[in-house]
């Protein structure tokens, strides 16, 4: 088999081994995630409208506009926005250094195979140039779901000792927005990204917003159903004037206790996701080893009795 063949096969077997590992994983996460989905969609709805600064601005807002936006729409750019403000990056120019770096990686990317591939046959150019765009726009995309999902597992894990030490502060005799400025100031240390959320969340509140409102709004830039059930719990503590060192009290618990149901649940998927590793890697290869040696003497004693 000549070396553009070699490398045709290769590419193909790659390419449909990655297809069915990306169809595989949201095969077995979509039932399951579902109804999270729907909500953050529909709490993206409710959010207020992003403002998009790529209209009028400069050649790489225009170069964007000309290439994420013409193919994906304005939605693309809020996407990227609340994605990027969800892994802990925010500030108005996030989006077009997120979409510039990722511009440059698919054409790096694409010049690469261009160059790597001169004297090969046609359908192995065209193959490795759409696998070149294909992996390029992919890659950053999900080293952004890595950042964000690092982010989020950081405010998971601050969010329980935080709300204990926010019913310690309100004990204490302290208002919520005072208790909220201290303990902001003593875990910044420990858990600065939560501090930070709680930081703009009491800004908001010191420029006039309610703070159930101001609460919603964390809610939506972490993108946390946790975070969306203590703006509830703590708006109607307010409206029925119940105690709310206790109920943070009892929220903290709960968190703690499905912490600790996602680890279990997690443990227990791990046997069954190790199947399929299982049965494409280690048992094929566990198969040659054994069945080589005796496969080899067989051809050698059929070559003897010719």
């Amino acid at each position: 088999m000549s070396l553009p063949m070699l490398a045709l096969f290769f590419l193909s077997t790659l390419t449909c081994f990655t297809l069915a590992g990306v169809g595989l994983y949201y095969f077995l996460h979509t039932p399951q995630k579902a109804l999270n989905r729907r909500i953050q969609e529909l709490q993206e709805q409710s959010a207020p409208g992003s403002a998009i600064p790529l209209r009028g601005g400069d050649f790489w807002d225009f170069l964007l506009r000309c290439t994420y936006g013409a193919l994906f729409g304005k939605s693309w750019f809020r996407q990227k926005e609340l994605d990027l403000m969800r892994g802990g990056f925010r500030g108005p120019k996030v989006v077009k250094w997120y979409g510039v770096i990722s511009l440059f990686f698919v054409i790096g990317l694409t010049l690469a195979a261009v160059v790597g591939m001169q004297g090969e046959a046609l359908s192995l150019r065209i193959l490795g140039l759409a696998a070149a765009l294909i992996f390029g726009y992919f890659i950053p995309e999900q080293v952004l779901v890595s950042l964000r999902n690092r982010h989020r597992m950081k405010l998971m894990s601050a969010l329980p000792d935080t709300t204990d030490m926010l019913s310690i502060v309100l004990g204490a005799g302290l208002s919520l927005d005072q208790a909220i400025a201290r303990v902001s100031e003593e875990i910044r240390f420990v858990y600065p990204e939560l501090a930070d959320e709680f930081y703009w969340m009491t800004l908001e509140v010191q420029a006039g917003q309610e703070r159930a409102v101001a609460f919603q709004h964390m809610a939506q830039r972490t993108g946390l159903l946790d975070i969306r059930s203590l703006a509830g719990m703590v708006a109607q503590t307010e409206r029925f004037g119940t105690s709310l060192s206790q109920a943070l009290r009892i929220y903290a618990d709960s968190v703690r206790s499905k912490r600790r149901l996602d680890i279990e649940a997690t443990i227990n998927k791990a046997a069954v996701k190790m199947v399929f590793p299982i049965v494409l890697f280690i048992l094929p290869a566990l198969f040659i080893v054994i069945l080589a040696p005796g496969i080899i003497s067989i051809l050698r004693d059929l070559q003897l009795l010719q």
